[in-house]
């Protein structure tokens, strides 16, 4: 099995090589690429979905084709020599515990530069306290077992620590609905400490946490549960991501990540600005 360091930096430069390609005019298919580098279209696809890493006279041979400068050159080769060790990652420990999906969209996250958060009445993900989860989660508990869920929690929790890394910490824009600090889950203790939480992250320079007003109707009534990653190539879409209900979706089609920001854009449109909705959670913390 591919390491998860590997495999996280595999999918860096796929996405990397694609850009490249997508910045070329007249713009290239990936058939032409493989054709130029001796292979096939299933290859280049392969290497830019982050299942294969060129070798370096393939990669030689594409940068060439896409007339990229010495700088980059350099920088990439150095990046896949460092994909072929196999130093190990922090979440290797719970990757027997985890969804395939969710190993890939942890791999992704380390490597984003923003998140875009939109959930319904629920707090996201990021801001969750432990007894928070742990109540949300006791369904989850009896279905898959408390030692898995004990499991997927504590990488929840870890995961959290990608906005106060040193090295590129995370910019996180975060929507949900003001059903999300009102519901009750886990009684009025553990949302007082859910509701303190979110205002203490709310300070952090790197997060802005707007609320949707009831008042907003219908946008207030999304049940949406969206991330919308964002890297540091200009070039790159993003992608994203949604709870389908039985399972994560993870998004990278253009198209499919524009419509999901239209879907967060029009969210945020009805949501407060972050000062309102720091006092709109002071407001309800101060009521319980």
């Amino acid at each position: 099995m591919t390491k998860p360091q590997t495999s996280r930096a595999m999918a860096n430069v796929g996405r990397r090589l694609k850009a490249l390609r997508m910045d070329v005019r007249p713009r290239l298919t990936q058939a032409v690429v493989g054709k130029a580098i001796g292979k096939s279209q299933d290859l280049v696809s392969l290497i830019e979905n982050g299942g294969q890493l060129p070798t370096d006279q393939q990669l030689r041979k594409m940068l060439d084709l896409y007339d990229v400068d010495q700088a980059t050159r350099l920088d990439l080769l150095a990046e896949i020599r460092q994909a072929r060790e196999t130093e190990a990652v922090w979440w290797t420990e719970y990757v027997a515990h985890l969804p395939r999906n969710l190993v890939r969209l942890i791999e992704l996250e380390d490597s984003a530069s923003k998140f875009s958060i939109a959930t319904g009445g629920l707090v996201p993900w990021l801001f969750q306290t432990k007894q928070y989860m742990q109540s949300l989660d006791e369904f989850g508990t009896r279905e898959v077992g408390a030692e898995r869920n004990a499991a997927q929690h504590a990488v929840r929790v870890r995961r959290r620590e990608i906005v106060t890394r040193a090295h590129r910490p995370v910019v996180v824009d975060a929507l949900f609905s003001e059903a999300a600090i009102r519901a009750l889950v886990g009684g009025a203790q553990v949302m007082r400490g859910q509701l303190e939480q979110i205002v203490e992250m709310a300070t952090m320079p790197n997060i802005a946490v707007r609320v949707i007003p009831f008042s907003a109707g219908a946008a207030a009534a999304s049940q949406v549960n969206l991330t919308i990653l964002d890297f540091p190539i200009p070039a790159d879409p993003g992608v994203a991501t949604m709870d389908t209900g039985t399972g994560l979706a993870i998004m990278d089609d253009s198209k499919e990540v524009r419509a999901r920001r239209r879907l967060f854009d029009y969210l945020q449109g009805n949501a407060l600005s972050p000062a309102d909705s720091v006092d709109l959670i002071s407001a309800a913390l101060k009521e319980l």
